[in-house]
């Protein structure tokens, strides 16, 4: 069985209606030209220094502290994993010229 939607449906206006309920246009302005300096506010480019000013908080601190063993973490996991494949590909090279040598 379908689910029913409880929500209300919208009442509909008539035509004259909507059409009186219209807002006006706005008045076109002309458009300024844009600065030589100007830079989108989404592309700000960062120059490798900090923004934040002051001296951090104990909870970022703590934050910052757990972020960098998660990495440092995910990144021994890494090299695990490229090692035991890399052992992995050895072995199995050692195993076939053997196999196919005789």
């Amino acid at each position: 069985m379908a689910r029913r939607n409880r929500t209300r449906s919208r009442s509909r206006r008539d035509a004259t209606a909507a059409r009186r309920a219209t807002t006006p246009r706005p008045v076109e302005r002309e458009v300024a030209a844009r600065p030589t300096g100007y830079r989108a506010r989404g592309s700000v480019t960062r120059l490798g220094y900090s923004r934040a000013a002051g001296a951090p908080s104990a909870a970022l601190e703590r934050s910052s502290l757990l972020e960098r063993a998660f990495v440092a973490k995910d990144f021994r996991r890494l090299a695990i994993t490229v090692v035991i494949s890399l052992a992995l590909l050895v072995v199995s090279g050692l195993v076939e010229s053997a196999v196919l040598a005789r």
